[in-house]
This record gives structure tokens, C-alpha cells and sequence, in this order.
């Protein structure tokens, strides 16, 4: 009788305890200074837009070092894998199949390293265009704490990286 009446007030508590889910990290539009529009969030692996948590506004969902399209976390999905600081097409391994470079906070196009073909770099949570990093190269302000695969999560689900 004891054990069923313990039940009962953990289900009651369960029941009437409010539910919430808070994003993991949130981008705004904006260089950390003045900031606007929130872009983007991610909760449960999953990269949503703006303040949603609507299934139909996943951009992106990470799965360990994999990024796929859209919420399923399919590996039918898969758009890149993370490896050593190299972002691959697909589950692929060979050095002609990279996509973009990590280095020192800097994204570089393909399976490089020259300040040519830096895309964005990252310093103080704001992703920046170029390699440049004053304000006006501002493009997004990341607040709260992300890996590597979910910066490119976030470039891959905003359309900066395809």
C-alpha cells in the first residue's frame, strides 16, 4: 500500500511539474554588442529557427560529429561529418571529399589553410565574415556553450555553408 501511494504522489508530481526545454545555445543576428533578432537556437541536438520548436523548423540536427538535414537525425540525412577539425561531405574520408577547415577559430574553404580562403572566423562568440573581425564584419552572436560540429551546424543550418 505504502509503494502505490509513493507512485501515485511521483506521478501527481511529474504531471503537475512544469515542463520546460531550454535551448543549449541561442544565435542572435547582431556582433554581441547590439544584438536583434534571435536566428537560431538548438535543444535536444536539433538546430531550430528563431524561438520555434516546431518539428517543421529543425534546420539541422547533430548527432555526435555527424550534421543532418533537417530533425530526424537520419543517417539517410546526412549532409557532413566532423573529423579532426575537417568537415567531410557526407560519411567521407578522403582528403579530395572535404568540405571546409577548422583552424584557430577560422573556416576555411576545402582541405586548406591560407588566409585567401578563409570563409568566417569565430572569436568572443561572434561568428565574423572573412577574416576580418570588426564589428561591421559582424554577422552572428552565439550565446551559451557549442562544439565544433554544432559551429558548423550553425553555419550549415543558416545557409552560410552548403
Amino acid at each position: 500500500m505504502k509503494e502505490i501511494v509513493i507512485g501515485i504522489f511521483t506521478l501527481w508530481g511529474m504531471l503537475l511539474s512544469p515542463v520546460s526545454v531550454e535551448a543549449q545555445f541561442r544565435v542572435f543576428e547582431g556582433n554581441g554588442y547590439h544584438l536583434t533578432n534571435q536566428v537560431a537556437h538548438m535543444a535536444n541536438g536539433r538546430i531550430y529557427r528563431g524561438y520555434s520548436y516546431a518539428y517543421n523548423d529543425v534546420l539541422v540536427t547533430v548527432r555526435g560529429n555527424d550534421i543532418m538535414e533537417g530533425g530526424s537525425g537520419s543517417m539517410l540525412d546526412l549532409l557532413y561529418t566532423f573529423r579532426e577539425g575537417r568537415l567531410y561531405k557526407g560519411n567521407a574520408m578522403y582528403t579530395s571529399q572535404i568540405a571546409f577547415t577548422l583552424k584557430d577559430g577560422k573556416i576555411y574553404k576545402g582541405d586548406s589553410v591560407y588566409e585567401l580562403d578563409v570563409l568566417f572566423n569565430f572569436r568572443n562568440n561572434v561568428i565574423y565574415e572573412g577574416s576580418f573581425s570588426h564589428p561591421s564584419d559582424a554577422l552572428y552572436y552565439v550565446e551559451g556553450g557549442f562544439s565544433p560540429v554544432e559551429l558548423f551546424g550553425i553555419l550549415v543550418g543558416l545557409g552560410l555553408l552548403s
